[in-house]
């Protein structure tokens, strides 16, 4: 039988990583909310540290798949795969797993969103401030100011 101690570990710190993930997005979508662009900027960093450690645990948690002799498996196939007692405790970690995925991305989406409302209403505030006010695209390039796309949807 495989011992799955070391495989557990890992998912155990994904789901502590996510937390604390979780913890960041909610920082910067509060910011966003009030302003604040160094507190943005703040945790735009602490997002970074944190993407390091997210691809080393992805490496741990390959290197523990391919040990078990279950490279390239999905949880799932996992739990399937894995003797009854060890299914019975991953099952409830991979949930948590995924609950913690789901709402980080939903934070994170929610902070995108308020972030790209900000960045709107300062190309609005600068295109009507008169001609020589142009607009620049991410890319550094000029935009027209009557054509560039709007953020507002004709269906809201």
């Amino acid at each position: 039988m495989n011992d799955f101690t070391a495989f557990t570990k890992v998912i155990e710190e994904f789901i502590t990583l996510f937390d604390h993930l979780i913890e960041i997005e909610q920082e910067k979508l509060d910011a966003a909310v009030k302003n604040r662009v160094t507190f943005v900027e703040d945790c735009m960093h602490k997002e970074q540290a944190a993407v390091l450690q997210l691809r080393g645990l992805e490496q741990k948690r390959e290197a523990e798949q391919k040990h078990l002799g279950m490279e390239g498996y999905t949880f799932r196939q996992i739990l399937e795969e894995a003797p009854e007692e060890v299914s019975a405790s991953l099952s409830p970690l991979f949930d948590q797993l995924s609950e913690r995925v789901t709402s980080f991305r939903s934070v994170s989406e929610s902070a995108k969103d308020i972030i790209e409302v900000n960045l709107h209403m300062i190309q609005s505030a600068l295109a009507s401030e008169g001609p020589g006010r142009d607009i620049y695209s991410a890319s550094g390039k000029k935009t027209d100011n009557d054509n560039r796309k709007r953020f507002t949807s004709r269906s809201v």
